[in-house]
């Protein structure tokens, strides 16, 4: 469809990214029109459903973040949105720029990342903008974000490693400054993860269209951080320093961690030791010598004053960068040069510092901006809407290095243009010319981190293996009993009630709670009750899931993002309503499929054997109690009979027994499949296999011995006594094999999660 039919119809006599100020079609437009295919509404609309399914694989439904504070990170609105996730929408048109008029934009960027770090080199060095009174004595220390311990002499080798600028068209088309971000710039993960999305919807369109590709923009970045590591180092390690799961861009940080290749930890993941970072992990104190920081200033340190997070931050980090033990990028105080006193004194500043004006002038409040078509897809329709551009650039050695492209954010109506509050997003493409290769250096040696886990990642992986298997028990055990029911209603009387103790007994071993005694209530009552209880269990088991895969998204595979984001909306449907059997089932099929993910698609590293380490505990746990709660009573054989296929059904054991038996159930075989059978990948002893398998692959002998006390235990066979006897050997039975698996879930957690650990050095440094 062309530009002409579109029924798109921007405001006379503004600049519009499509129109121009005269109205007529830009021919840029026109070629990336055709570059795009079909315009109709139906074709973006579907576009839109799927820009929206693949960022939802990339966490956006479950991670907490808000890119309206990817501006402005500090407003009230803000800090209130930390507390919940809005997932944002890529408009399936991208933002265009010529490639010229981008090479005087990027040239405009660079000179002002080069001006604002000769600011801040003034303002913690000789203050001669102060001397001269461009710049206030007053008004410099007046302003919260001057950190003095920032200064000093050879403190900070190089202030700003990265630098965003935003930018915008006014309603005649020039360009101007919105914001400048150098404390712990946002931006290039959300364009990079943006770009992957249109990537894989229009990859003819691009090609087609000559956008400049943006990938290499994180290799730049990694190179960058290496350079600045201190000389002596000869195999820099850099990690990216998050506030955590609740932080507003989240998304971003785990997604750029991912694409670099670096560990994404938290204050509590590293501490300072004798003037150097050190990263806690698993096998010990490990060197860090590069911190891409995404804690800004005022959260940074708890040591320095001023700092307003907590206990959020590293304490003696800042002292550490000015020792040279490692190296803060950006660096310590860089949040001065987001001041607007800054800003309103940095085109003199330009002159005074570097004898040149400035190419950007700044944005005027409250100007009329320039449009571009922006898709609607409750009308199904383009409308014209102001977009700010984020553009980035990174430093490294004298060299700069700018995106061709970056992160677009529309405007609602009535915005701030540094405060955009739709939850809209742009993919911008830089066309028209060759974009020019960034500058290869030497890489550094290669160093194998691939063993190297911080013990807070082994600490969420093991119990993300545990709350999987507690949701999928809890959800499996609700399915099974509510299936039950549904075929045969009268199972409530059988045996005067016997059936439906024994399925309480399932559920409530299911949640891991003790038995509930016999009070009188009517059966329909309490079962009813039980039922509610089970799917409140289950949701917060999915709670928990979610919560633990948040803090470790990167080491997820890319797939497990939208596996995640179901499970994360179902966790409320089955905590504020009564679940249907098609919403357990959708659960269980996530769950079956985050399993398939684990075991397929995760690197068998330490990260991974603690995440199946808790999964083995939990399942051979829950097997156990189980059968002691459903199969431990005597009860009649009609009643036994439908309990036992449940208890089956709820491990996955059912259509196994069936195949292997082809008779009614016998308790003896139902115990020996549940227990003892070492092919049934749902039995205690294939769950005591695989923990032997995991304590010799991390070293860990005393583990290792409490998988042998449950071994030992477990070759007991359950006595087919009379007058009770099943019942106590049964449980004797359980009693004896929980104890050492109990005792080894307390093991890891004091041998890995809360013992201290000693300094080692890897390989390379």
């Amino acid at each position: 469809m062309s530009l002409d039919t579109l029924r798109y119809a921007p405001a006379p006599g503004h600049f519009d990214e499509v129109t121009g100020v005269d109205g007529a079609a830009r021919e840029v437009w026109r070629g990336v029109a055709r570059a795009l295919g079909p315009l109709d509404p139906a074709t973006l609309l579907e576009r839109q459903r799927q820009a929206d399914r693949l960022l939802d694989a990339e966490g956006t439904g479950h991670l907490v973040h808000d890119l309206s504070v990817a501006v402005g990170r500090h407003s009230a609105e803000a800090v209130a949105a930390r507390s919940e996730s809005h997932p944002w929408r890529l408009d399936p048109i991208p933002y265009l720029i010529e490639r010229a008029e981008f090479d005087w934009l990027a040239a405009a960027a660079v000179q002002r990342m080069r001006v604002l770090e000769a600011v801040l080199a003034d303002c913690y060095g000789p203050r001669s903008l102060v001397a001269t009174g461009l710049l206030p004595g007053r008004v410099l220390h007046g302003l919260t974000s001057h950190r003095p311990a920032a200064g000093g002499p050879g403190a900070v080798h190089r202030w700003l490693t990265t630098y965003a600028l935003d930018v915008a068209r006014d309603r005649h088309g020039a360009w101007h400054v919105v914001a400048d971000s150098t404390d712990a710039p946002t931006g290039l993960g959300y364009s990079l993860l943006n770009r992957g999305v249109l990537t894989r919807l229009l990859p003819d369109g691009l090609r087609a269209a000559g956008a400049a590709p943006i990938h290499e923009t994180a290799d730049e970045l990694r190179r960058a951080l290496a350079a600045a590591a201190p000389s002596d180092r000869r195999s820099p390690r850099t990690v990216l320093l998050t506030p955590g799961p609740a932080s507003d861009t989240y998304v971003e940080q785990s997604y750029l961690a991912t694409r670099l290749g670096v560990h994404l930890v938290e204050g509590a993941d590293v501490v300072m030791r004798q003037g150097r970072m050190w990263l806690r992990s698993i096998d010990g104190l490990e060197p860090v010598d590069v911190v891409h920081r995404r804690l800004d200033d005022a959260r940074l340190d708890p040591l320095e004053p001023g700092h307003v997070g907590g206990g959020v931050g590293v304490p003696g980090v800042v002292w550490g960068a000015r020792a040279g033990g490692v190296v803060l990028a950006n660096a310590y105080g860089s949040a001065l040069a987001e001041e607007a006193a800054i800003g309103d004194v940095l085109a003199d500043a330009a002159i005074a510092l570097h004898g040149e004006a400035l190419r950007l002038a700044q944005l005027p409040l409250g100007a009329a901006m320039a449009t571009s078509p922006v898709f609607d897809r409750s009308g199904a329709a383009l409308h014209p809407r102001p977009v700010v551009v984020r553009l980035q650039v990174i430093r490294r050695g004298d060299d700069h290095v700018v995106m061709a492209g970056g992160a677009g954010r529309v405007l609602a109506a009535g915005d701030d243009a540094a405060r955009p509050s739709a939850q809209i997003a742009k993919d911008v493409w830089v066309v028209g010319g060759l974009p020019s290769r960034p500058v290869r250096v030497v890489a550094p040696p290669q160093v194998n981190f691939g063993s190297s886990v911080p013990t807070r990642v082994a600490d969420s992986m093991y119990w993300l293996g545990r709350a999987a298997e507690r949701a999928e028990v809890a959800t499996r055990a609700l399915r099974v009993v509510a299936q039950q029911l549904e075929q045969d209603p009268t199972l409530v009387t059988v045996e005067e009630g016997a059936w439906a103790l024994g399925a309480r007994a399932l559920l409530r071993a299911a949640q891991a709670v003790p038995a509930a005694p016999d009070d009188g209530t009517p059966v329909g009552e309490w079962l009813s009750t039980e039922v509610g209880a089970a799917a409140r269990a289950a949701g917060a088991q999915l709670v928990a899931l979610v919560q633990e895969a948040a803090s470790v998204r990167e080491y997820l595979s890319a797939t497990t993002g939208r596996v995640l984001g179901r499970l994360a909306r179902a966790q409320t449907e089955l905590q504020q309503a009564a679940p249907s059997p098609d919403d357990l089932d959708a659960v269980l099929a996530d769950l079956a499929a985050l399993s398939g993910l684990a075991t397929e698609s995760t690197v068998r590293g330490p990260a991974w054997r603690f995440l199946d380490l808790g999964r083995r505990i939990e399942r051979a746990l829950a097997v156990l109690g189980a059968t002691e709660a459903a199969l431990g009573p005597a009860t009649g054989p009609m009643a036994l009979q439908s309990l036992a296929e449940a208890t089956l059904a709820a491990h996955e054991s059912l259509v196994a027994y069936r195949r292997m038996y082809r008779s009614d159930v016998d308790l003896d075989a139902v115990l020996d499949l549940l227990l003892h059978d070492d092919t049934n990948p749902r039995s205690v002893a294939f769950q005591i296999d695989r923990l032997r398998e995991h304590a010799l692959g991390l070293g860990w002998p005393d583990g290792g011995r409490h998988v042998e006390d449950a071994a030992i235990a477990l070759l007991s066979r359950v006595d087919d006594g009379v007058g009770g006897g099943r019942r106590v050997s049964l449980d004797g039975l359980v009693i004896s094999v929980r104890g050492p698996l109990l005792a080894l879930a307390d093991a890891v957690v004091r041998r890995w999660f809360a013992d201290p650990v000693n300094p080692t050095v890897v390989r390379g440094q």
